[in-house]
C-alpha cells in the first residue's frame, strides 16, 4: 500500500470517517487500518483532524502506540478544541477572556485525562502548558515550595505508562528492557526494584525501522546511539530481541576485527520476552569480543548463532537462535523460524 501518498497525508480523517460511516467501504476501512498499524498518530497529524469526533480523539490518546511527545499531543489537542469552537481566538492566549476559557474548557475536558501529562519535562510544562491552567485540574498547576509544578506527583497522572512506538512491545516491556540495559537485574534500585516501572521508563525508545513498513534493515541505517532490536517469528507468541551498546556503523563493532574500544560490549544481550517478567529469559554475553557482528551482507548477529539472521532482517528470512556466545539459550528448539515482524529502536537518555 502507498501510504504516503499526499491524498492520505492530508485527508486521512475524511477517509477514516467515511470508512466508519459506511460499512460498504470496505477498501477504505482497510487502507486506514493498515495505515493506522503503522502510524497511528496519523490521524492527528492529518490536515483536517479538527474534524475527528471527541471519541475518535479519545480512543488516540488511550492509545500507548502514537508516535509523539506528550507535549505535541497536549498542542494538537488544544488545536482540536480550538476548531471545535464556533469563534475564533486571538493567536495570544493570554488575551483570551474568561468565557472563550470557559467554552474551551468545556470541550476539552473529557480528553484532558488522556494527556500523560508525567512524561512532559517539568520544565516544558512550565514554559508551554502552564499558560492554559484556567483549562486544567487544579493538582497540575499547584506550584510547590520550590515553584515548580507537581503535576507528576498526583496520584491520578503519575502511574500512567509511557508511550512507545511499537506493534511488537508494549510499556511494560520496554520498562523491563531498559531495567536490564541499566542492570538492575546486578544492581537494583535504591528502594530494592529490579525493574522499571512502565511509568518510569529514563529511556526514549525511538522507532528507526519496522519490517511492514520499511522493508529490510541495513546495518548503515543506524549509526549512532545504542538500539535494541525486536523480532517476532511466524505462527507464534515468542518475541526475541537483543541489545547493542554501541552504533551500528562498521568502525563500531567488535566482530569487524578493527581497533576499538570494546568495553561497552560487555554491556550486550538478547532477551525472549514473556507475558510478564516472571517468562522473560535474559542472556548477557560472555566474551565482549563476541558480542555482535555486522558487514555490510548482513544485518547485525548478537553473537556467534544466539540471535542471527540468514542475511538481513527481513519480513520472510530465516533466523535462529543458537546458544553460543551469550549465558543462555533463548528457546528449547535451534530449529531457524522465518520472521513475520521486527523493531529498531535507537535508546535516547531521557532529560528532564
Amino acid at each position: 500500500m502507498e501510504r504516503k501518498h499526499l491524498w492520505m497525508d492530508k485527508q486521512s480523517v475524511l477517509i477514516y470517517n467515511a470508512g466508519q460511516k459506511y460499512p460498504t467501504c470496505t477498501l477504505l476501512s482497510e487502507i486506514m487500518q493498515e495505515a493506522l498499524y503503522q502510524e497511528p498518530e496519523l490521524l492527528l497529524k492529518s490536515d483536517d483532524f479538527t474534524s475527528l469526533e471527541v471519541e475518535t480523539v479519545n480512543w488516540l490518546l488511550q492509545r500507548d502506540d502514537l508516535g509523539m511527545s506528550e507535549l505535541d499531543l497536549w498542542r494538537r489537542l488544544v488545536e482540536w478544541g480550538i476548531g471545535q469552537l464556533r469563534t475564533t481566538l486571538d493567536p495570544e492566549v493570554i488575551k483570551w477572556s474568561d468565557e472563550e476559557f470557559a467554552a474551551l474548557e468545556k470541550i476539552l475536558c473529557p480528553c484532558i485525562p488522556y494527556i500523560r501529562w508525567r512524561h512532559i519535562p517539568a520544565a516544558e510544562f512550565e514554559k508551554q502548558v502552564s499558560i492554559y491552567k484556567c483549562l486544567l485540574p487544579p493538582e497540575l498547576h499547584d506550584p510547590d515550595i520550590s515553584g515548580s509544578s507537581v503535576f507528576y506527583t498526583s496520584p491520578t497522572y503519575s502511574t500512567v505508562a509511557s508511550r512507545i512506538q511499537s506493534v511488537l512491545i508494549n510499556p511494560d516491556q520496554a520498562a523491563r528492557i531498559a531495567s536490564w540495559i541499566d542492570r538492575l537485574d546486578i544492581t537494583p534500585l535504591e528502594n530494592g526494584d529490579k525493574l522499571y516501572k512502565s511509568w518510569h521508563i529514563p529511556y526514549q525508545f525511538k522507532l528507526v525501522v519496522r519490517g511492514s513498513r520499511d522493508q529490510k534493515f541495513l546495518q548503515h541505517t543506524l549509526t549512532s546511539n545504542q538500539a535494541v532490536v525486536i523480532i517476532k517469528p511466524s505462527n507464534s507468541t515468542e518475541i526475541f530481541g537483543g541489545y547493542n551498546p554501541l552504533s551500528w556503523s562498521k568502525k563500531s563493532i567488535s566482530s569487524n576485527k578493527e581497533p576499538q574500544n570494546t568495553a561497552p560490549l560487555k554491556d550486550s544481550f538478547v532477551f525472549s520476552l514473556g507475558s510478564d517478567e516472571k517468562d522473560d529469559i535474559l542472556s548477557r554475553v560472555i566474551d565482549p569480543k563476541d558480542s555482535i557482528y555486522c558487514n555490510v551482507y548482513c544485518s547485525p548477529v548478537f553473537g556467534k548463532g544466539d540471535l542471527f539472521p540468514k542475511g538481513h532482517f527481513e519480513i520472510g528470512q530465516p533466523c535462529g537462535c543458537k546458544q553460543t556466545s551469550y549465558e543462555k539459550p533463548l528457546r528449547q528448539s535451534a530449529e531457524q523460524f522465518i520472521i513475520e515482524e521486527f523493531e529498531v529502536f535507537q535508546v535516547i537518555k531521557k532529560e528532564y
